[in-house]
C-alpha cells in the first residue's frame, strides 16, 4: 500500500465524516424550520459527497482485497457523485476564497442586510475570514478525495480488464 493509497483511505474517512455531519445538520435545520429551497440544493450537494466518500469505501475494499467485486454500478455511481461533489467543493473553495479576501465595502452591504443591530455587530472581517478557512478544509479534502477516487477508479478498471484478458487467454 504506497502512499497515494494511504491519503485515499484518509481523505476518505475525514470526507465521509465531514460531509455525514454537515448532511446531518442541514436535514435538522430543515426538518426543524422552514424548508428554504437553497438548504434542500446544499443538503443534495453535500449528500453527492457522502455517497462517494461511500462509495469510495466499497472501491478501496475491491482494491485490497480483489476476490470481492464491485457491484456493476458503483463504477458509473463514482463517477457521477465525484463530478457533483467536485463541482460542489469547487463552488466550496471559491466561496471560502471570497470569504477570506472579502473587502469592507462588500462587509458593509452584507451587515445591512441584518436586521437586527446585535447581528450587525457580530459580522466582522475576522469572523468572516475565520467562516472562509473552515470552509476551505473541507473543499480541499473533497476535492482531493475526488481526484484520487478518479485515479484508483481508473487503476481497478485496467486490473478488471487484465484479470479478463488472462481469463480468455487460459
Amino acid at each position: 500500500m504506497g502512499f497515494g493509497f494511504k491519503l485515499y483511505r484518509v481523505t476518505t474517512a475525514i470526507a465521509l465524516m465531514i460531509s455525514g455531519f454537515f448532511a446531518f445538520m442541514i436535514l435538522s435545520v430543515i426538518l426543524f424550520q422552514q424548508a428554504n429551497i437553497s438548504f434542500v440544493i446544499v443538503l443534495l450537494l453535500m449528500g453527492a459527497c457522502f455517497i462517494h466518500s461511500v462509495l469510495s469505501l466499497y472501491l478501496q475494499r475491491s482494491l485490497l482485497f480483489p476476490e470481492i467485486p464491485l457491484k456493476e454500478n458503483t463504477p458509473g455511481g463514482i463517477q457521477i457523485m465525484g463530478v457533483i461533489a467536485l463541482i460542489f467543493s469547487i463552488f466550496m473553495l471559491m466561496m471560502a476564497m471570497a470569504l477570506i479576501n472579502i473587502s469592507e465595502s462588500d462587509l458593509a452591504k452584507f451587515r445591512e442586510l441584518m436586521v437586527n443591530k446585535e447581528e450587525q455587530q457580530v459580522i466582522t472581517r475576522e469572523n468572516v475570514r475565520a467562516v472562509g478557512k473552515m470552509l476551505l478544509v473541507p473543499s480541499i479534502i473533497f476535492i482531493l478525495n475526488v481526484v484520487v477516487s478518479f485515479r484508483f477508479l481508473r487503476q481497478w478498471r485496467q486490473q478488471q480488464i487484465s484479470s479478463h484478458k488472462e481469463q480468455e487467454e487460459e
